[in-house]
């Protein structure tokens, strides 16, 4: 006969019994992509997820938390209430901040508003985890941070086999441009660790809502011809030095048909602005 108390056996076995359950729920989904901040902005945040195989799509029994760099202080991203139409899959789920659906082109369509903000002090290190209602299953993780994170890297073996996301991505959660922190498995991939598994964008990144609707990350325009949209650009540059003018609303400050346009196609830097 068998030592094992039967305390450990039926925790094992309610163990067992929750997480079979929800492998037809949202179980197997991957957080995909994640940005803190947008030019700097860090009120414009957004949180992507990949469904690994399909039915992932009953979310009313998940949440995201965060947590900062010693995996303490947890923060609720987000509170799933309902689920998506689509649950094939490879099929993803948006959650945005209403600041960062301004941000893209065209304006963002998230399938959820985020419940609260990654606050900006955790951007340098911490965790991002999607949970059960209960606690008990952490389904996926990504730390970022490198060393200057030192709380936990466990999660569940569903999407990890040893059930170890870590180490962390080494650097911050990115927040000052439009590159966002992007998983680069395929759609029924496992984690391996945080660290291989993750990298930036190699450009302006790409958000994609549940019906497939895409979204493109928008850099600043760098030419701020007619200085309408408050960046830093061509006109501030030539008011410091005294020689700006605006001929006929274009960036001609000579008035002889030539000037900044010109001068920049030239070179190869001009381009209208969206």
């Amino acid at each position: 006969m068998s030592n094992t108390p039967r305390t450990v056996v039926v925790a094992a076995g309610l163990a067992a019994a929750l997480s079979t359950g929800a492998e037809a729920t949202f179980h197997l989904m991957q957080i995909e992509q994640v940005i803190g901040g947008v030019n700097g902005d860090v009120t414009a945040q957004a949180v992507q997820l990949r469904m690994r195989t399909g039915l992932q799509n009953l979310l009313g029994g998940a949440r995201l938390w965060v947590r900062d760099a010693t995996g303490d202080n947890r923060i609720l991203v987000m509170n799933f209430t309902a689920g998506v139409p689509v649950g094939l899959a490879g099929r993803r789920v948006l959650i945005t901040s209403p600041g960062f659906n301004s941000t893209t082109s065209p304006s963002a369509v998230p399938d959820f508003t985020m419940t609260n903000l990654i606050p900006a002090s955790y951007l340098a290190a911490g965790t991002l985890t999607f949970e059960d209602n209960l606690g008990i299953f952490v389904y996926w993780r990504l730390s970022w941070g490198g060393a200057a994170y030192t709380g936990p890297n466990d999660g569940d073996i569903c999407n990890d086999p040893d059930g170890n996301f870590g180490p962390p991505w080494p650097g911050p959660l990115p927040s000052a441009g439009v590159q966002a922190l992007q998983f680069q498995g395929t759609a029924a991939a496992a984690s391996s660790n945080n660290a291989d598994d993750y990298a930036l964008t190699s450009g302006s990144s790409e958000w994609v809502n549940n019906a497939l609707g895409v979204f493109l990350l928008e850099s600043p325009c760098p030419w701020d011809c007619g200085d309408s949209d408050g960046e830093v650009g061509i006109v501030d540059f030539l008011a410091l030095l005294g020689e700006w003018g605006v001929v006929g609303g274009s960036c001609d400050f000579d008035g002889g048909g030539t000037g900044i346009t010109d001068f920049l196609a030239l070179l190869g830097n001009w381009g209208p602005c969206p």
